[in-house]
């Protein structure tokens, strides 16, 4: 490891607290029916797309990691650590920070990372502007350059706000998504053309090299970042190579992404997160990233698996509105028009889609019927592989109940929230800014979208639907679309003390908002504080729970979900919750010091 992650991820977060890039649309290929061979001594196949599935790996690694909640309130920072454990293998990997309230991007950018690396890097709120900003020492590559990066603030063009300052807000709350979009391999074919199993001679991998750390010299440790990253921005054979059909097609999108260094994603990510306050209560939480696995089936065994290749340049450049409904389920970029890329008609869509918006989590990553057959590059179906891909995340991270312990006992001055993050939400349901009244109405993906409901192109979400999805309930802003765990009516949590005596919801109350009410989950990263102390200073979607007495014990939430028709016995979705509890307490004064403790607690769940 090249250098000591915790005490140069402090170091440098301390500091920055105290200071308080045309190729291609978007590219989803499946890549070779067979392997792809670089023959020399020190290469080996480069292995086909070949994934089905994703999948939760409880051993934190994997293609995708998500960040349950960054927060840069009131002293906040939050770090991030981000390990390459492929020791072969670089990774082009995109980061996104999306905002608390709705899921909007509000930064995002490109990393390549060399096999065995580790990039670290801290957000904290900038005094001047009070955005949120991002703060890397790290010498891997980026896109944009790491200095860019370091001198840009988190962006507000896509949240609501009534003005800059109530924008600037919505940056200082939020999660993470991490996905790598392409491994890097060191050895590439030295011909082109259909690439195959032939003992072609292998040179080595012009963007591996720039992207690998020197290891002696005057610049060991750093990477050379050369001319070899340019192609990935200027290069136009990339162009339009999408979800195209013929075989020879198929020969020059291998070509093409051999040429550009480029080859299917494997596993291998893993990474943590902390949030440290050291201007107030000098506490931190942390905890390790949530991975999704691309597995197929061997043996009877879900194993990992090489994913399609999902890179888009780093650029503001418009993806055409005859594509991008193939790279997206986003209800807000998808095109709501009546055209295809056959007809030409024109497109539109609530957001223009960049290139920088792509790839999300949505973007076919998988292969098989339901995410995009290679058979016809005008097949409908293609419209409706991100949203197939969407809802199979959901299902990988759906639950139908959330338990976990609370501490509010005063004689520690203890403070619980838990934190409630659905990641996947924002690939059901959008919320429309551009008026008062779509505002107050979400967006969803189904048959009133783009093309007419001839067959399975516009299937809507079977998660988050108007059944259970509203706008600004039990009090939160009008913005703020709000999800409801359980059927209308029902008893949505149970909380007992630590003596087995138990309330259910209609004992305590959930402010802002009824006495009695079952709790909504507001915002797409939820916070519920169980007293009057909120330990993460949390803002933009926070409600707070009366226990009625208890001051500590544990609570079950009933997230069930939307009901599975004609299902007997009845079953549910379920949701998809990721987070933890998040516990602060402060002990008697020793030698003249304060003594404050924080505990981080994931949530236990039951699918």
């Amino acid at each position: 490891m090249k250098k000591n992650v915790l005490s140069l991820s402090i170091a440098t977060m301390i500091g920055s607290l105290a200071l308080s890039g045309a190729a291609s649309a978007g590219i989803a290929y499946v890549v070779g029916t067979v392997a792809s061979t670089a023959t020399d001594v020190n290469s080996t196949a480069l292995p086909p797309s070949s994934a089905t599935a994703l999948e939760v790996n409880p051993s934190g690694i994997g293609h995708i990691l998500l960040v349950p909640y960054y927060s840069v309130q009131e002293g906040n920072g939050t770090l991030l650590s981000i390990v390459n454990t492929d020791t072969k293998n670089g990774k082009a990997v995109k980061v996104r920070f999306r905002g608390a309230s709705n899921s909007d991007d509000v930064f995002d950018f490109t990393l390549l990372m060399s096999p065995g690396d580790v990039w670290t890097a801290n957000v904290s709120k900038d005094a001047g502007t009070g955005k949120a900003q991002l703060y890397t020492p790290d010498n891997s590559c980026t896109l944009p350059s790491s200095s860019a990066l370091n001198s840009t603030k988190f962006v507000t063009s896509r949240v609501y706000g009534a003005d800059e300052a109530a924008k600037a807000l919505e940056t200082l709350e939020g999660y993470v998504e991490i996905f790598n979009m392409a491994d890097i391999p060191p050895k590439v074919p030295a011909t082109a053309g259909e690439i195959k199993q032939d003992g072609t001679a292998a040179i080595d991998n012009p963007l591996f090299t720039a992207i690998k750390h020197a290891t002696t010299g005057d610049n060991a440790g750093k990477p050379s970042c050369g001319s070899a990253l340019d192609k990935l921005k200027s290069d136009p054979v990339l162009k339009n190579i999408v979800f195209s059909g013929t075989a020879a097609d198929a020969a020059d999108e291998r070509t093409a992404l051999l040429k550009h260094g480029l080859w299917a994603p494997t596993t291998g990510l893993t990474g943590s997160w902390t949030i440290l306050n050291i201007f107030g209560a000098s506490v931190a939480w942390s905890g390790n990233m949530t991975a999704i696995e691309a597995r197929k089936t061997v043996a009877g065994v879900m194993e990992p698996a090489p994913g399609r290749v999902v890179f888009s340049p780093q650029q503001q450049v418009a993806v055409p509105a005859g594509i991008i409904n193939k790279l997206t389920a986003d209800p807000l970029l998808r095109n709501l028009g009546t055209g295809t890329a056959a007809s030409g008609e024109p497109g539109k869509s609530i957001i223009s889609a960049m290139q920088y918006d792509l790839p999300d989590m949505s973007t076919p990553y998988l292969v098989g019927t339901d995410f995009g057959t290679e058979d016809n590059a005008l097949n409908p179906q293609r419209e409706y592989a991100p949203i197939a891909q969407a809802e199979a995340l959901t299902k990988s991270l759906a639950v139908q109940r959330v338990i976990n312990e609370y501490i509010t006992n005063p004689k520690i001055h203890a403070a619980t929230e838990w934190v409630f993050s659905m990641p996947t939400r924002r690939y059901a349901v959008g919320v429309d800014y551009t008026s008062t009244t779509t505002m107050e109405n979400p967006v969803f993906n189904g048959t009133a979208q783009g093309l007419a409901a001839t067959g399975t192109e516009r299937r809507p979400s079977v998660y988050f639907t108007s059944a259970n999805t509203k706008m600004g309930a039990d009090g939160a802003p009008k913005y703020q679309a709000c999800v409801e765990p359980a059927g209308s009516g029902e008893q949505t949590m149970k909380v007992y003390n630590q003596e087995e005596a138990t309330k259910v919801t209609g004992d305590f109350v959930i402010s802002p908002g009824v006495a009695g009410k079952s709790v909504n989950f507001c915002g797409e990263v939820s916070v519920l504080g169980f007293s009057s102390t909120q330990p993460l200073k949390a803002k933009l979607a926070t409600k707070d729970i009366e226990t009625g007495g208890f001051t500590s014990g544990w609570v079950d939430i009933n997230t069930r979900g939307l009901e599975v028709p004609n299902s007997n016995p009845k079953a549910y979705r379920g949701l998809p919750i990721i987070g933890s509890a998040f516990v602060k307490m402060t002990g008697p004064i020793a030698a003249g010091k304060s003594t404050n403790f924080s505990i981080t607690a994931p949530h236990r769940f039951s699918k």
